[in-house]
């Protein structure tokens, strides 16, 4: 058992990781090409102030103003799927050491223990859920109000086998819980995760094999989008004004 586990350590922390960023820096390198060698015509230049754009994305990227105008129960659900995402991603900084749990000490330590340990829980649920109807509105509007690709199915299934994983490893009984801090370094000094308990097998490294193949996918979907986004809604914030967008 433990030369597998060694086995799978050395693959999915210690080597795929370099091929997830080389395969991530790719696919953003040739989407800057694409859109460097896009035919621009004649195009006015459009000025960047910081707030009227920090204004269009928070109205486009953050509260789907346009989706919320057409779709309300879609708007509902996005902005659910959008807030689990923040929540876990945050939850997921503590073990880089973005932040640690001795900022929310003032709250007491119920509310740390509700933070730490109870809200993440509620969090992946939520996130799963809110996948599933995402893909399942997708299935049953197929052909009548969207027509979706093939990699629009893959995004979500991706993402959905990850978030799975990601909420076995917390409702499963971790393989060892120990005083001090287990390390998995990914990429040395650069990426490094810091853990109070180590996951059960099985389902860690599984949840580490599908969160580097959906990083590794975004480029080539319209997950792009989580980027493009944001500097489009800025950039053009200019000429939505004036046009009354």
């Amino acid at each position: 058992m433990s030369s597998i586990v060694d086995f799978a350590y050395q693959l999915f922390v210690e080597k795929l990781p370099y091929a997830t960023m080389a395969v991530f820096i790719f696919g953003i390198i040739l989407n800057l090409r694409r859109w460097y060698k896009r035919p621009r015509g004649n195009e006015e230049r459009h000025s960047f102030l910081v707030v009227p754009a920090l204004k269009y994305v928070i109205l486009d990227v953050v509260l789907f103003r346009k989706v919320f105008k057409t779709r309300k129960l879609t708007w509902l659900t996005l902005i659910l799927f959008h807030f689990a995402a923040g929540g876990i991603i945050f939850g997921h900084l503590r073990g880089f050491k973005i932040w640690s749990v001795s900022m929310f000490a003032p709250l007491g330590e119920e509310a740390v223990a509700f933070i730490v340990e109870i809200l993440p829980v509620y969090m992946g649920y939520l996130f799963i859920a809110t996948i599933i109807v995402l893909l399942g509105r997708r299935i049953f509007l197929e052909g009548k109000q969207l027509e979706s690709l093939p990699n629009d199915y893959i995004a979500l299934i991706l993402l959905l086998i990850t978030s799975i994983l990601g909420q076995g490893m917390r409702v499963i009984p971790p393989e060892t819980v120990a005083d001090g801090v287990h390390e998995i370094v990914f990429i040395p000094n650069l990426i490094v995760l810091h853990l109070e308990k180590y996951p059960s097998f099985h389902w860690f490294y599984l949840h580490t094999l599908f969160t580097q193949l959906f990083i590794a996918y975004i480029p080539y979907s319209k997950l792009i989008h989580i980027y493009t986004g944001v500097v489009s809604s800025a950039l053009y914030g200019s000429r939505r004004t004036r046009y009354g967008i």
